[in-house]
């Protein structure tokens, strides 16, 4: 178990670490990408955190006779012994179909004894080991954007401590990605097939209890107007990145801001809401949401920040992500209505 090479068989872990990723044998670099261990399932998410323009690869493992038991609203109800990862890679060049990837580190996160761990592991410039790093790390690093910019980003690779900044749900370690409408949609695999992810998980044992996709919920891919409205996309970017704090379970609970798309009252997500000690972050604007005028709001201020005492998301961000700022934007500029004086 847990010994790296070509005899690598998937590992469950336990309560310490290994030492480096290929220990685990979930994932391992093939032509300049990521790929899973044999046994180890790719997945991909609907609309994930924007992570300073990083290409992103998923894998999720359970041990044989387990699986997740499905949940509507919640992340999957994961049994003991399941490992994700989540590799975090930058290309050269975001205009190439091709970029050259340099992958900077790699998470695990795992069950064990009913409780999460996570961990980071550090690739190496050659690109052939990562290693446990607890400590965490800034990474400087340039590259090309999509419109032909070029980007300085000082990424973060977290610490122990900064894992569990985001990935805390009343205090306790939580995945944040694995929900059911955030999973619900076709992922290509690596025989080439294209499935709907609930389905394969499904079939593979992954998973028990989903209903057809069909009758799942489904979140908006935020950069896709095909998928859903201008509002549904801008709320599912908001809850990919910021409602992990923003709940009644979160780190900024206290805010009374809760941003997942699955709050209805319109003053909870924000509608004309004030700020709750937000201090410098506010920028002398008076609500989180103001209908259509985003220079009276809050929430734009700090996606288009990246003052530590501003931003938002406070950590995993060195540089703006104009594409999602401008969606957040042109949703608030549609609202109609008024707070008042």
């Amino acid at each position: 178990m847990g010994c790296g090479g070509s005899n690598c068989t998937p590992d469950a872990g336990g309560a310490t670490a290994f030492a480096t990723l290929d220990q685990w044998c979930q994932v391992k670099l093939v032509n300049g990408d990521i790929a899973p261990e044999s046994g180890v399932t790719p997945y991909s998410l609907n609309t994930p955190l924007f992570s300073d323009y990083a290409i992103k690869r998923r894998t999720v493992w359970m041990p044989s006779g387990v699986s997740a038991a499905y949940d509507d609203t919640n992340v999957l109800s994961f049994p003991d012994g399941t490992v994700l990862t989540k590799s975090f890679g930058f290309a050269d060049d975001l205009r190439k179909t091709q970029p050259t990837i340099t992958w900077v580190e790699t998470r695990v996160i795992w069950k064990t004894a009913g409780a999460w761990q996570a961990i980071t592991y550090r690739w190496d410039s050659a690109q052939k080991t990562a290693t446990a790093n607890p400590g965490g790390e800034v990474v400087p690093l340039s590259f090309i954007d999509a419109n032909g910019n070029p980007v300085s980003a000082n990424y973060l690779v977290p610490s122990s401590p900064q894992c569990a900044q985001c990935h805390n749900s009343s205090e306790v370690l939580q995945p944040i990605g694995p929900k059911a409408r955030n999973l619900n949609r076709d992922n290509v695999y690596p025989d080439g097939n294209t499935q709907n992810q609930l389905t394969y998980w499904t079939a593979k044992g992954l998973l028990t209890g989903a209903p057809d996709p069909s009758a799942a919920p489904k979140l908006a891919v935020w950069n896709d107007p095909s998928t859903g409205t201008l509002e549904q996309r801008a709320r599912a970017y908001l809850e990919s990145n910021c409602a992990h704090c923003h709940s009644p379970t979160g780190e900024a609970y206290t805010t009374g801001l809760f941003l997942s798309t699955l709050e209805t009252d319109p003053f909870s997500y924000g509608i004309c809401k004030h700020p709750v000690a937000a201090g410098p972050g506010g920028g002398g604007r008076p609500v989180d949401i103001y209908p259509g005028n985003p220079t009276l709001s809050v929430i734009p201020f700090r996606l288009e920040s990246t003052e530590p005492s501003i931003a938002m998301p406070q950590i995993g961000r060195s540089v703006v992500d104009t594409a999602g700022l401008q969606l957040v934007t042109d949703w608030i500029s549609s609202l109609t209505g008024t707070c008042g004086s």
